[in-house]
């Protein structure tokens, strides 16, 4: 073997076993008299802000799958509206690990529209579908973790008060009153609960309090 193909295999072994140095950069390593520039192994910049992103992904995907049938079937809602009402509040619960400010204001706009379109005295959940409820939860989870105190509780107030606008606009139908309490009642003792929980999980998980997201 000459010192050339001796010198191209040591350089080839070297990039197969990978690595980086601390800033992230490609490092070079000294392998037989080759000075060998080291890349990542596969998956090792996929940090746990990146997975976080990927399973809040697939959670807006699944919640969206189940809110539309659920909209269109159970309340009634037109179905290209119930695709869009559930796509937008799919939508904000992605922002919440990004844009903290949009994904407020766009889920608590889907929250406001559900209800309104969902008014029902059969017995179903209302104003919050039950889907419905576990998305927004999850957006004020992940907008608390990743956002800071003062825009977990700007959330948090948004949620309530657009979850609870249509139970007042509908105040002389007392059938209404009777469907929406328990369901509200449920809605804000856990948003409050995990709006908590979640601005205590942001001290001590190292990725909640690396990137705050931009409002």
């Amino acid at each position: 073997m000459t010192a050339g193909s001796e010198g191209g295999a040591a350089v080839t072994a070297a990039l197969v076993r990978g690595g980086t140095a601390p800033g992230g950069q490609p490092t070079r390593r000294w392998t037989g008299g080759a000075t060998a520039l080291v890349l990542d192994r596969p998956g090792e910049r996929l940090g746990p802000q990146v997975w976080a992103g990927l399973l809040v992904a697939l959670a807006a995907v699944a919640l969206t799958a189940v809110s539309i049938p659920t909209l269109s079937a159970l309340y009634g809602v037109f179905v290209p509206l119930s695709f869009l009402l559930a796509a937008a509040h799919g939508g904000a619960l992605v922002l919440a690990t990004y844009r903290a400010g949009a994904a407020i204001g766009l889920s608590a706009l889907a929250v406001l529209t559900t209800g309104l379109l969902t008014v029902t005295s059969s017995g179903l959940p209302w104003p919050l579908p039950v889907a419905t409820m576990i998305t927004q939860l999850l957006v004020v989870a992940f907008v608390a973790l990743r956002g800071g105190v003062r825009v977990a509780l700007t959330a948090l107030l948004a949620s309530v008060v657009a979850a609870s606008a249509p139970l007042v606009l509908m105040v002389g139908d007392g059938d209404l009153w009777s469907v929406a309490a328990p369901t509200l009642v449920t809605f804000h003792a856990v948003a409050v609960l995990v709006t908590g929980l979640a601005l205590v999980a942001s001290r001590l998980v190292p990725w909640g309090a690396q990137s705050r997201p931009e409002g």
